[in-house]
C-alpha cells in the first residue's frame, strides 16, 4: 500500500512517497519494535523472542499514544502480547497492583468463569457485579493518592474507567481498611464502581499489567479469539483474533526503552500546570517534561505539539515560547533514525523551515533527538535530546 509522508530531509525538503515495505522499524526511545511482516501469533511470539523480547506488552494510555505517533501509519491491526490464560483472576486498574487487602461481602465473590467488575456497597463491602451496570463511581486523586474524586453520575464499568483516564486519573484501588472507609464515606447513598475487576487474560512476557484498551463489545469470548491486536486505524483499540490469523507484530515494551519516561505516571493534569491560552489556539504549557511526555499531554488534553508550517505561526510561537520557564520550548518536530529525516508529527506540516544555521538536517542528528524553539534571541529551531525536560507548546481545534 502507497503511503504518502511530508518530512524534511538531510539535503532537502520534499514529498516522498514510499512504496515500498518495511521489515523493522524501531520505535526509537521507546522500547518498542515494530515489523510489518505479517505472521500467525505463535510465530510472531517467537519472532520476538528470538530477540531477546517479547511481544508487545502494554501498561497505560500515554504507551497507546506513543505506538499511534511512531508506529508507521498502517491502519491494520498488529499482535500485542495479550492472551487468553486459563484462570479468571482479578486485578486492580493499577499496574502491577496485588490484590493483598479484599473486602467482599458474604458469598462473595462468585466462582465463575465470566467477567465481572466490583462495585462498593453501602456498608463498604464490595460485590462482583455485571459491568455493564450502570453505578456511581470513584476516581483516584489527581496527583495525591490519599484523595478521591466521587462521580455521581451512573455509568457502565468501562465507561466510568474511560471518565477518570479523561481526569488524568484511573478508577480507585485500596489496599487498606482505612482507605476502603474513606472511599466509602465519600457517598454512602450509593453504590460505587472500584478499580477491581476480573478477567482471564496474560501477557506473554509475564507482566501484571492490568491496563486494558478494548474496542466496543469486546472481547468476544465466544469467537475463539484467544489472542489480542491493537488497530491502529481505530485509535489503537485492542480486539479479539484467532491466534492463526496473519498480523504485523510490536516487540518490547516502553518500560524497559532506554530513554522512555513516562510510563509510571500519566501525562500532569490541566489543574497543576501553568498555561497560556489565546485566541490563536496555542497553547504555552510552563511545565516541564520530556518531549514523549509533552506529545501525550498535548494529544490527551488539546490537538497535537505545535506545527509550524508557515512564517505567520512560526511569528505566533516565538511570541508565546518569549513566555516560558524554560531556555528552549518543545516543537511537534522529530527525527527518525530509520530513514534519516525530520518529521512533524501530523501529516499537515508544509515546507517551512527555521533551523538555527549548523542544526537539523546540516548536521548528523543522533538518535532520540526532537526540535525545539529558543525562547529568547532569534528564537530558531535547534535539536535537543527528547530526554530533556521542557516547557512546549499544544495547539488547538482553531490553529
Amino acid at each position: 500500500m502507497t503511503e504518502i509522508w511530508l518530512i524534511t530531509r538531510r539535503t532537502s525538503t520534499m514529498f516522498l512517497i514510499i512504496t515500498s515495505v518495511i521489515s523493522m522499524s524501531p520505535l526509537e526511545s521507546s522500547g518498542f519494535q515494530l515489523t510489518t511482516k505479517k505472521m500467525k501469533y505463535d510465530d510472531a511470539r517467537s519472532y520476538c523472542r528470538n530477540m531477546n523480547i517479547d511481544v508487545a506488552t502494554v501498561y497505560n494510555l500515554a504507551e497507546v499514544n506513543i505506538m499511534l505517533s511512531l508506529v508507521l501509519p498502517t491502519g491494520s491491526n498488529i499482535w500485542i502480547g495479550l492472551e487468553v490464560g486459563d484462570l479468571w483472576i482479578w486485578h486492580w486498574t493499577g499496574s502491577d497492583q496485588g490484590t493483598s487487602f479484599l473486602n467482599w461481602d458474604t458469598g462473595e465473590p462468585q466462582d465463575n468463569e465470566q467477567k465481572a467488575c466490583a462495585v462498593m456497597n453501602q456498608n463498604g463491602k464490595w460485590l462482583g457485579n455485571d459491568c455493564g451496570t450502570p453505578e456511581s463511581f470513584v476516581c483516584q486523586g489527581i496527583g495525591d493518592v490519599s484523595t478521591y474524586i466521587f462521580v455521581e453520575v451512573k455509568k457502565s464499568w468501562r465507561d466510568a474507567r474511560s471518565h477518570c483516564w479523561n481526569l488524568s486519573s484511573d478508577l480507585v484501588t485500596i489496599h487498606s481498611a482505612e482507605e476502603n472507609k474513606a472511599v466509602r464515606n465519600i457517598s454512602t447513598s450509593e453504590r460505587l464502581w472500584i478499580g477491581l475487576f476480573k478477567d482471564p487474560w496474560t501477557w506473554s512476557g509475564g507482566s501484571n499489567s492490568s491496563f486494558r484498551f478494548w474496542d466496543a463489545n469486546e472481547p468476544n469470548y465466544g469467537s475463539n479469539g484467544n489472542c489480542v491486536t491493537a488497530d491502529l486505524g481505530n485509535n489503537g483499540k485492542w480486539s479479539t483474533q484467532n491466534c492463526n490469523n496473519r498480523h504485523s507484530v510490536i516487540c518490547g515494551t516502553a518500560q524497559t526503552g532506554t530513554s522512555f519516561q513516562t510510563t509510571t505516571q500519566s501525562p500532569a493534569p490541566i489543574s497543576t500546570v501553568s498555561s497560556f491560552y489565546s485566541e490563536d489556539g496555542l497553547i504555552l504549557i510552563q511545565k516541564n517534561m520530556t518531549w514523549i511526555s509533552a506529545l501525550s499531554f498535548c494529544r490527551e488534553h488539546y490537538v497535537d505539539l505545535v506545527q509550524i508550517t508557515s512564517e505567520a505561526i512560526q511569528d505566533k510561537v516565538a511570541e508565546k515560547a518569549r513566555s516560558s520557564t524554560s531556555p528552549h520550548v518543545w516543537l511537534g518536530l522529530r527525527y527518525t533514525c530509520n530513514f534519516n529525516f525530520w518529521f512533524w508529527t501530523s501529516s499537515t506540516a508544509g515546507c517551512y523551515q527555521n533551523w538555527q544555521p549548523g542544526e537539523g538536517p546540516e548536521r548528523a542528528t543522533q538518535c532520540g533527538e526532537s526540535a525545539a524553539i529558543k525562547s529568547t534571541g532569534r528564537q530558531q529551531w535547534v535539536s535537543l535530546p527528547e530526554t530533556q525536560e521542557l516547557n512546549f507548546i499544544c495547539q488547538t481545534c482553531g490553529n
